[in-house]
């Protein structure tokens, strides 16, 4: 009898111990996320404060010297060029993730670590600077490990000219979803500085509970749900734009707006190659008269080739567009290396519109609101 009284006390007391070092380690887990989520907090109030007029060398600093401690990069900055990454995780995190492939191997502790709340959050930010100018500056937070294989919400803007087809509603911020990510779930909102304070706090709308609370967070509205409304408003006019954009009907202004570069041509010949299978190539001379957008690396008046074929060619487009010969039209893509190492003009697929005052008038409004005019020159 005394013996089972023995064993039993003992067993009672190993109960309890272990309930206690659940609740111990429950609670230090808890209270590592809770320190995270602070920190997290004001990394993003310290990104949207920056985000929110176009950023200097001088705020970049500011975020560099607060941020030192989880940040990489700061060593090898300066004015002209910098790039600079802030990453923080909890201690749980960090110990499974630096032993999930190399002896020991801990990933099996991946599940009792959620089962104590363990969110394995990542918390990311980075800024560029180029010439003394913040050009681009990011805001992630990632949660790795879960059963969903969840990744969340990045936020991002960039002072450059970029087409992006879901800023055709609203030039200074989008919000887009991507389908194609198999096995998890991504959101992202992009802005400008011109967004405002307001809509910036919106489209950032983190819902950093996420981190702490016992249920992990599964949607993008969850995770994002000013963002995610924002998205869901736009969903029929972003779909009416994308149809248009598909059929060549795509509003001018938003392409002055957002496409890099930007010329008027005077077709000099046009000629139709040979059919090849299903395809028929087709080539002309064209001689640049204008630049309305971007840097032309060609003398003016320069006569220039164009194809489909990219040997050489100064222009090359996709398909064949509707050229004649002694005709003028506004051309917009963008110029950058072809395949024999030159500068080529690579036409958009729907790179080519007839030349009369409606359509100059609409794309130079669009370049007159471009992103790149309205920021002081480098």
């Amino acid at each position: 009898m005394t013996l089972r009284l023995r064993w039993g006390r003992m067993l009672r007391v190993a109960i309890a111990a272990l309930l206690a070092l659940v609740a111990g380690l429950a609670l230090f887990v808890q209270i590592e996320q809770r320190i995270l989520r602070r920190r997290a907090e004001r990394l993003l109030a310290d990104m949207r404060e920056m985000q929110s007029h176009p950023g200097t060398w001088a705020d970049a600093q500011k975020i560099m010297q607060r941020w030192r401690p989880w940040g990489l990069g700061e060593s090898f900055c300066t004015l002209e060029e910098c790039f600079f990454y802030v990453r923080m995780l909890d201690p749980v995190n960090a110990f499974l993730l630096g032993n999930d492939d190399r002896p020991p191997r801990l990933h099996w502790l991946i599940w009792p670590a959620q089962f104590l709340g363990e969110k394995f959050t990542f918390i990311e930010a980075s800024l560029r600077v180029e010439h003394g100018i913040v050009e681009e500056s990011r805001f992630r937070m990632n949660f790795w490990g879960q059963d969903e294989g969840m990744e969340r919400a990045v936020d991002t803007f960039s002072t450059i000219d970029n087409f992006r087809a879901e800023r055709l509603q609203h030039p200074d911020y989008y919000a887009e979803k991507y389908p194609w990510c198999q096995g998890c779930v991504r959101f992202e909102t992009g802005f400008t500085p011109f967004a405002g304070r307001d809509k910036i706090r919106e489209l950032t709308d983190f819902n950093f509970s996420c981190i702490t609370r016992w249920r992990p967070c599964t949607t993008e509205a969850d995770v994002m749900p000013s963002a995610w409304r924002i998205y869901q408003e736009a969903q029929p006019g972003d779909e009416a734009l994308w149809n248009a954009l598909r059929e060549c009907r795509t509003p001018l202004e938003p392409i002055g707006r957002e496409d890099w570069s930007i010329a008027i041509a005077d077709v000099l010949s046009r000629q139709e190659q040979k059919p090849k299978g299903d395809s028929k190539d087709s080539s002309a001379r064209l001689r640049i008269v204008r630049s309305l957008k971007g840097q032309m690396p060609w003398p003016k008046n320069k006569t220039l080739t164009a194809s489909s074929e990219s040997h050489g060619e100064e222009v090359f487009w996709t398909g064949t567009p509707d050229l004649e010969a002694g005709k003028r039209y506004i051309l917009f893509g963008n110029v950058a290396d072809g395949s024999v190492g030159e500068n080529v003009f690579w036409l958009d697929e729907c790179g080519v519109v007839p030349y009369n005052e409606q359509n100059l008038s609409a794309i130079q409004r669009g370049i007159d609101a471009s992103l790149a005019r309205r920021f002081p020159e480098k």
